[in-house]
């Protein structure tokens, strides 16, 4: 470890979420090398850290800043900078799934290893590449969502102009999946069949084949980096049976989905009144960036079901759980199956260091949990009453806390609790549709608790860093999202 060990004294960036390394490496891979190699700038490091299926990834903040300065640089001496940025990432992400589709027709079950090999390496290499401009969205976002903040504070006294001036100029791929979901239950409600069975809504043709092209549409929307979902008719049939018995009022997300052009007006004509040049350069780089984001989360989303497709197969080749082939390397399938005592050890410690031109470093155990401890400097946090974050969603509610870190932990999830999460992702939507208040340990104005949450018309609190780490399940809070303050209610059920 001694020639990494400066990487022990750098500060660093910690996003946490479900992940598997199998999921990740290609991203990872993708910051120290394709972005580099596409943009002449990117990372000069990667670190993953696992435990049980969680992962941290590590940002080094000077490279964050680097990043940031180099596109601040380009865009001075090219607005055209941004198209660029723009239209490269949609050829990008677009010749990256048609591969990733050509790979998925292919009949893996007949395939011999070796087929089976090259088709995950090749897979790897596709995932990196469709990252190779988005990665620099991290290096804006992490490093000025402050200085947007203070500029648009020095014009302008209330958080809704903070919100709208940062009012994505596109709908998430998240809010359009459930918007056209919310128009087949419109139709659902309007033929009368909201309290009919499943079968009896799948048996009016019309409604059956509008579900159908969703299910086309959207059947990977609940993928993660954790795991494919393949979703099927009946589980978007069953989604819409939950909205009735909720009494969703989906009529209500609809009519904010189709005011997006009137927000964007309202926008338009706040920014109109702001003549500090730095800050409406700052908002239109934002602009361009959540675009790139959210297709990037989109691309990816869609890109898990071919990488798992083939690492199951080579899983039942080998007749070993597919959670263990979660934490191999492509470069480590031919050690199989003398590795997989390995592979179990990794996922319940492992961390992985990418460096630009070398291969990943692996520690495991022992070694990567004393590596981690010294990376992750965090102190003892004690006898906290109050938290305070950011604000990306207005409200103020009181509630009961849940605490999901993770997809598997989401079932604990009731109508009318307040979710608390390091950061939410797409599989997260379930639960947010049933939360009265999201608070986050990170996150940004455009992350996506910010935008579904507003979306949604719940109070959100994001950037909190300490949520997860300071409430629990059962805890009461008070959520003041206006103000960006969570304060904890003593519960005389949790007393003595």
């Amino acid at each position: 470890m001694k020639e990494i060990n400066y990487l022990t004294e750098k500060s660093w960036y910690f996003q946490g979420f479900n992940g598997v390394p199998a999921l990740l490496h290609g991203p990872a891979w993708s910051m120290v090398r394709d972005m580099p190699k596409f943009l002449n700038f990117g990372y000069s490091v990667c670190i993953e850290y696992f435990s049980n299926d969680v992962c941290y990834f590590l940002y080094g903040w000077d490279d964050l800043h680097r990043i940031n300065n180099e596109l601040q640089e380009r865009f001075k001496s090219s607005k055209n900078f941004l198209f660029y940025l723009l239209k490269s990432d949609e050829k990008i992400c677009k010749k990256t799934l048609k591969q990733f589709k050509i790979l998925g027709k292919k009949e893996w079950s007949t395939a011999s290893l070796e087929e089976l090999y090259t088709a995950w390496g090749k897979a790897n290499e596709l995932y990196a590449y469709l990252l190779s401009v988005s990665h620099i969205v991290e290096g804006f976002t992490l490093t000025t969502e402050e200085k947007i903040r203070t500029l648009v504070k020095e014009l302008f006294s209330g958080q809704n102009d903070l919100l709208l001036l940062t009012t994505p100029v596109i709908h998430s791929f998240v809010s359009r999946e459930h918007y056209n979901l919310c128009l087949i239950a419109r139709e659902i409600k309007k033929k009368g069949l909201q309290d009919v069975d499943m079968d009896g809504i799948l048996s009016n043709r019309k409604i059956a084949k509008k579900i159908l092209h969703h299910q086309k549409k959207y059947y990977w929307k609940l993928n993660s980096y954790t795991s494919s979902k393949f979703l099927d008719s009946k589980d978007f049939v069953s989604e819409l049976k939950e909205t009735f018995n909720k009494g969703v009022d989906f009529e209500k997300f609809i009519n904010d989905f189709e005011s997006l052009p009137k927000k964007l007006a309202e926008k338009k004509k706040l920014m109109k009144k702001i003549e500090n040049q730095e800050l409406l350069d700052l908002l239109e780089i934002a602009d361009t960036l959540f675009i790139i984001h959210d297709r990037r989360k989109e691309y990816m989303t869609q890109s898990i079901i071919y990488l798992e497709l083939i690492l199951k197969e080579i899983a039942s080749k080998f007749k070993i759980p597919l959670s263990y082939l979660h934490y191999i390397l492509p470069a480590e399938l031919e050690q199989l199956p003398e590795i997989v005592p390995e592979l179990e050890k990794r996922r319940k410690s492992s961390l992985y260091v990418f460096l630009p031109q070398e291969e990943p470093k692996v520690f495991v155990g022992k070694d990567a949990e004393l590596f981690w401890s010294k990376l992750n400097k965090n102190k003892e946090i004690e006898d906290v009453t109050e938290i305070k974050g950011n604000c990306a969603s207005v409200g103020k509610v009181t509630g009961t806390v849940k605490v999901c870190r993770g997809e598997s932990e989401l079932v604990k999830m009731q109508e009318g609790d307040i979710l608390v999460a390091c950061m939410t992702q797409p599989e997260f939507l379930p639960a947010m549709k049933k939360a009265k208040a999201v608070i986050t340990d990170e996150g940004g104005l455009t992350c996506h608790a910010a935008i579904i949450a507003r979306e949604l018309n719940i109070p959100c609190v994001i950037g909190t860093k300490i949520a997860t780490k300071v409430l629990k399940d059962g805890d009461i809070v008070e959520v003041d999202a206006s103000k960006g303050v969570v304060t904890i209610i003593p519960n005389p059920a949790n007393a003595g």
